[in-house]
């Protein structure tokens, strides 16, 4: 807690105290010249003084002005020289710091309706307004308050992380209601929970990284500055309750991302959300988290059945998708995904508004009861060999279509290196078709640093039938 300032140390009191005793001082000097010689006129050298100390104040007040504030231009200089007079009549308004959207203020600040001014970090966006309407959203640098302008909302410019679900150490299903935290445990618990398609509650717990959507190095900040989008978010964010004391955030990514882990939940069963989908390379549950974040981030997603399977386009019938299964298992995303129906994402046209962006969302944990937990358990010991065997399978089939696409690419690359000696010396027999050849696999082997040290043989061997070839002879 911060130590209150007495009243005789506040800044005001101070500057009046300086002033009073300069006062004193000079009447103390005057009345004693006075004294020593009555019959002169003094009067006008007390004006005198008067006017030079007052000009003196002005023009020090100004010079030092320039150094307060990081401003170089003549008429935010001017502003600054305006505020700080203001403030020693005592008509200033609010002298607000704000660091990674946090307000630093003194004790009633922002109540103050003068000109005032706004410091703003390289991480911070705010919207001010007036008692009937907002005014202007400002980023990143120092921005000055007209008369009844005041801080309305702040947000930070950085990533932000939303968590949403039970805490790491929360055991929702077995903890006591005599637990001093059971309650609140309970109440994370029902935020993530949802039921599989065989009646089984899975609760989970997401993360959502978002920021306020905008370009990097935009804005006179690394982290990218966009008005429009800022004045969205911060809007949007205090007609929801928010404050402007610290970062306005709103809770919608965390929560539709929730709701969308529900809606998939729902249309597969618990044993399901391990097993290795049939048109791809991941389990279920990795794809239903790829889901959420598309549904977050991207225009359209593909729209699943009420068992958890893609829908293509048109007619589906089982062979339809057994080919798009293939696709998805061959690696050929293009051609599979130009097979699936895709739907509008709410969520993302909804953030998009509010001006936010979201850069990734994750399931981080998974909280089973006990009894389907032991379940589960079971079930992987008595199954571990076949899914075993077929990961192995996986992996095989994912070797030979690694080893054919090598094939395809050696004689893509053979072709490549023979075609320009075949085209630049056409061959009139095949007996020349066959010797340009052998040079320029000879010649391609020789341009290769990586495959020079792994064929010594091969070369021995082609340059032994380029030999006999330019000397005319056979090899059999």
């Amino acid at each position: 807690m911060e130590e209150k300032t007495s009243f005789l140390e506040k800044p005001k009191i101070r500057i009046w105290k300086v002033f009073i005793l300069a006062v004193v001082f000079y009447s103390a000097i005057s009345y004693y010249l006075w004294n020593l010689d009555p019959t002169a006129d003094h009067w006008g050298d007390v004006y005198f003084d008067i006017f030079l100390f007052s000009a003196g104040v002005v023009v020090w007040l100004a010079f030092f002005s320039q150094f307060v504030l990081p401003v170089s231009k003549l008429r935010p200089r001017l502003k600054v020289v305006d505020r700080l007079v203001a403030y020693l009549m005592g008509a200033h308004g609010p002298a607000i710091f704000i660091e990674n959207g946090f307000v630093r203020e003194s004790a009633g600040e922002n109540l103050k309706r003068g000109r005032g001014v706004i410091w703003l970090d390289s991480a911070s966006t705010a919207v001010l307004r007036t008692e009937s309407r907002f005014t202007q959203t400002v980023g990143p640098g120092v921005h000055f308050t007209d008369f009844g302008e005041y801080l309305a909302g702040t947000h930070d410019l950085h990533t932000l992380i939303q968590t949403i679900g039970p805490d790491e150490k929360d055991e929702p299903f077995t903890v006591l209601k005599t637990h001093d935290s059971y309650l609140q445990i309970q109440e994370r618990r029902w935020a993530t929970s949802g039921i599989t398609r065989d009646a089984i509650e899975v609760v989970a717990t997401l993360t959502v990284m978002f920021r306020i959507k905008s370009e990097k190095q935009i804005g006179n900040t690394q982290f990218g500055y966009n008005a429009e989008n800022s004045e969205k978010t911060i809007r949007d964010s205090i007609t929801r309750g928010a404050k402007h004391v610290k970062p306005v955030c709103s809770s919608l990514p965390a929560k539709m991302a929730a709701d969308i882990w529900r809606e998939y939940l729902r249309k597969v069963r618990v044993s399901e959300l391990f097993e290795i989908v049939a048109w791809g390379n991941e389990t279920t549950l990795q794809y239903i988290a790829g889901l959420v974040k598309c549904r977050l981030s991207q225009e359209n997603v593909v729209s699943l059945d009420d068992f958890g399977r893609p829908r293509l386009k048109g007619k589906t019938d089982e062979q339809r998708f057994k080919t798009f299964c293939e696709l998805g298992k061959a690696g050929k995303k293009k051609e599979a995904d130009d097979m699936l129906e895709m739907v509008s994402c709410q969520e993302f046209l909804k953030l998009r508004d509010m001006g936010l962006e979201v850069n990734a969302a994750n399931i981080k944990r998974l909280i089973f009861s006990p009894q389907v937990e032991e379940k589960l358990i079971t079930q992987w010991v008595a199954l571990w060999l076949t899914n075993a065997k077929k990961e192995h399978e996986l992996v095989e089939h994912e070797r030979k279509l690694a080893e054919t696409a090598g094939s395809d690419e050696a004689v893509k690359q053979f072709a490549i290196n023979a075609i320009p000696d075949l085209i630049n010396h056409k061959p009139a027999t095949s007996s020349e078709a066959l010797h340009q050849l052998v040079r320029s696999t000879f010649k391609g082997i020789r341009r290769n640093p990586a495959l020079l040290k792994r064929t010594n043989d091969e070369q021995r061997a082609l340059f032994e039938i380029f030999t006999r070839l330019k000397k005319g002879g056979t090899h059999k």
